[in-house]
């Protein structure tokens, strides 16, 4: 019986999946988006923030003031992460992040678009 409740135990375990942001912002601090993801098989978005200039949308109150933010379409890949966000319908950021790693060395970084407000090269940290 012992066994028998050790190998159900041991089918019903899954793996854990860390869920951390990504933050990306361009140097001038104009604009900045911040992601909280996860992945195991599939790009898991949990939460979304944005702020251009005084502007600011979110997916929850939780994670900061502002007008509502969800995900149009998410893609990641070992090289890259194209997000598209939207607020009432219509398209309001486009991130474009391409990832890089030589030795000990790693870097993020890519264009954020919003439409009718500009685009700007952002530098991203995070997992």
């Amino acid at each position: 019986m012992r066994l028998m409740i050790f190998a159900v135990s041991l089918l019903a375990a899954t793996p854990a999946v860390a869920t951390e942001w990504i933050y990306c912002g361009d140097s001038a601090d104009k604009v900045s988006i911040g992601v909280l993801a996860g992945s195991f098989e599939f790009l898991n978005i949990s939460a979304q923030t944005l702020r251009v200039g005084t502007e600011q949308w979110s997916s929850g109150e939780t994670y900061g003031p502002g007008k509502p933010l969800g995900i149009a379409q998410a893609y990641e890949d070992a090289g890259q992460l194209l997000l598209d966000l939207s607020s009432d319908g219509e398209t309001v950021a486009e991130l474009r992040v391409y990832m890089a790693d030589e030795g000990e060395n790693y870097v993020q970084g890519g264009v954020l678009r919003v439409p009718g407000r500009g685009a700007w090269v952002v530098s991203c940290e995070g997992p």
